[in-house]
């Protein structure tokens, strides 16, 4: 805006810069002709003739053109009020320099005082298991890395143990056994999923806070944007770990229900092995 009003000073001062040539061109353009014209004055004038005639063409020049001039400077004077008005518009106004300077010294005092306790939070050692599966198995589930899955499935198996044989348990054993240890697997890898999620979160929202320090008058709106964005990420997440224990809540009732018809099906088993026992 600055800029735009120096501009249009600067080509209003030249247009009337030139018309002050103009005149001043004209001018003298008109005293030379009424010299030419006027009749030769005698010699006997001599030099305070001519220093008069000089004189009378300078208070001409000076009569005409000293209004222009005066009209320049008051035109000049004038804009130079109005951009000051502009300043003032937009400095005490539009965006006050004195509001955004204590926004910004707010931003910095909340990176100082909460950032370094975030981040120490976070990285609080919870890990709590002694012997060395459940150790390896835990080590891998806290590390917020979503491409170890393989080696998570092999410390989840190391720890709670494979499946029984065939031969050694009942089919519907089996059965819960390989579903219940595919549903903690599988909320497992979520866990770790909103892990890496959260980590992105803080670097976003660490971004975000660097920018409000620096931003520009008038960016603001981008960067409640850009925090609006990563809330609904975050609540996307959240969701996802709502419905993971859904999940898991759901299996856990199949899981007891499973139970109570394998317990029918063994009584009834039971009460036809005693009918035949008894027949025998």
């Amino acid at each position: 805006m600055k800029l735009l009003c120096l501009l249009f000073t600067n080509v209003l001062a030249f247009f009337l810069v030139t018309r002050v040539r103009r005149v001043v061109a004209v001018t003298l353009v008109g005293a030379v002709a009424l010299t030419m014209v006027a009749p030769p004055l005698r010699a006997q004038l001599g030099i305070p003739a001519v220093m008069a005639a000089a004189t009378a063409v300078v208070n001409l020049i000076n009569n005409m053109i000293g209004g222009l001039l005066n009209a320049v400077r008051g035109t000049i004077g004038s804009i130079n009020g109005v951009l000051t008005q502009f300043d003032n518009l937009w400095e005490q106004v539009v965006y006050p320099l004195q509001l955004i300077n204590q926004a910004r010294a707010l931003v910095s005092l909340m990176i100082a005082q909460y950032r370094g306790l975030l981040t120490s939070l976070l990285q609080v050692n919870v890990s709590s298991a002694q012997l060395p599966n459940p150790v390896a198995l835990e080590i891998i589930i806290r590390d917020r890395n979503t491409a170890d899955f393989p080696q998570l499935t092999n410390a989840f198996g190391q720890t709670y143990r494979a499946i029984p044989q065939p031969t050694d348990a009942h089919p519907m054993e089996r059965d819960l056994a390989d579903i219940d240890d595919a549903m903690a697997l599988a909320n497992l890898k979520t866990l770790k999923a909103s892990d890496a999620m959260v980590d992105q979160m803080m670097a976003a929202a660490n971004v975000i806070e660097d920018e409000g320090v620096n931003m520009a008058p008038g960016s603001a709106p981008y960067l409640a944007g850009a925090g609006m964005i990563a809330s609904v990420k975050s609540q996307a997440m959240m969701q996802r770990m709502v419905a993971a224990a859904i999940r898991q809540e759901a299996s856990r009732v199949a899981h007891d229900n499973t139970v109570r018809k394998r317990n029918a099906m063994f009584g009834a088993q039971f009460r036809t092995d005693v009918q035949t026992m008894f027949k025998k």
